[in-house]
């Protein structure tokens, strides 16, 4: 028979939980700069600074120091990569130590490992293959979609680990087949527009247009490359999306309220708003570095405000703790 913990233990326990979650939600912010410190690369065609090495940069670990921008900005890249894959591994190990088998939670950082590891590996061979800079190759252009698809899978994941870490309950989507279904489709269709806006970006970058008409005609002329003519796509799909998201989330709010997370909906809502007039200002500004970077953070913000509400609306209410330290 165990003997029960006492109140010293359990308040040393309840401390290490607490740096544990802290640990993963600084690891997370490093992660959303590495993402959108790629797109940085991707929009200066930076992606061959280092010529075609990896994890080296021209041969070594260090920077060279030629002076060369592109160098720079791959380099820095490179070097925030390696260290949120240094926080990754820290966090498996304090995940490891301070929850015992079986928690979800040891499974989930796996989860997260596991697609970190194959994020560098895909960039590994876009620059291996030379994939960069102003290559128009189609190899390039699954790539880069695929990369995105990628990054949001790996926060999803980690953000499934700090909702297990807190305390919270593994989602049972069983116990709720019709509501898990729309939360399935409505994280396909934010995937989808995710892909389209990568590839929109790649675009943008690759096929510069010098005013907003001479954009509007590349895109509809029969002329122009297919990856061109396919940005009229992401916009349709982007407000589409955006108001079935919206309207999901507003129709959930009270139930979210409820449970006592309603955060994730609230997010949802103001952010679909938020992001769809920035993408007009983007366009209308010809897609300067700055703004698409803001688009691809709020992106990211949206995913992971959709997959809270996820797994706030399906786990289960039988055991679940009274605390809320997710929703602080």
């Amino acid at each position: 028979m165990t003997a029960p913990a006492t109140p010293l233990a359990a308040s040393v326990e309840s401390s290490n939980r607490q740096r544990v979650r802290r640990l993963a939600w600084v690891t997370l912010g490093v992660v959303v700069v590495t993402i959108v410190m790629g797109a940085v690369v991707r929009a200066t065609h930076s992606g061959d600074g280092c010529g075609r090495s990896w994890p080296a940069c021209d041969g070594t670990l260090v920077l060279p120091g030629t002076g060369d921008t592109a160098q720079l900005i791959e380099f820095s890249h490179r070097a925030i990569s390696g260290g949120s894959l240094l926080m990754m591994a820290a966090l498996a190990v304090a995940v490891f130590r301070t929850f015992a088998a079986p928690h979800p939670a040891r499974r989930a950082t796996l989860w997260s490992v596991a697609l970190l590891i194959a994020e560098a590996l895909i960039g590994a061979m876009i620059v291996l293959y030379g994939w960069v800079a102003d290559d128009r190759s189609v190899a390039r252009q699954v790539s880069v979609p695929l990369h995105l698809v990628n990054t949001f899978l790996l926060t999803g994941s980690m953000a499934l680990t700090i909702w297990l870490i807190s305390g919270r309950e593994m989602p049972q989507p069983h116990a709720h087949p019709a509501l898990a279904r729309r939360l399935s489709a409505l994280a396909a269709v934010l995937l989808i527009i995710a892909a389209t806006g990568a590839t929109t970006s790649l675009a943008d970058t690759l096929f510069a247009a010098e005013s907003l008409a001479e954009g509007l005609r590349q895109d509809f002329a029969a002329e122009s490359e297919f990856i061109v003519r396919l940005r009229v796509l992401h916009p349709v799909l982007a407000i589409t999306g955006g108001l079935l998201l919206a309207w999901f989330a507003r129709s959930q709010l009270d139930e979210a309220e409820r449970r006592g997370i309603p955060w994730p909906a609230w997010i949802l809502m103001l952010g679909v708003a938020g992001q769809a007039a920035l993408g007009f200002i983007h366009i209308a500004l010809l897609t300067p570095l700055a703004t698409a970077l803001l688009h691809l953070t709020i992106a990211q913000v949206l995913w992971l405000a959709l997959v809270f509400l996820a797994l706030t609306l399906l786990e289960p209410q039988v055991g679940v703790e009274s605390s809320r330290e997710v929703a602080r």
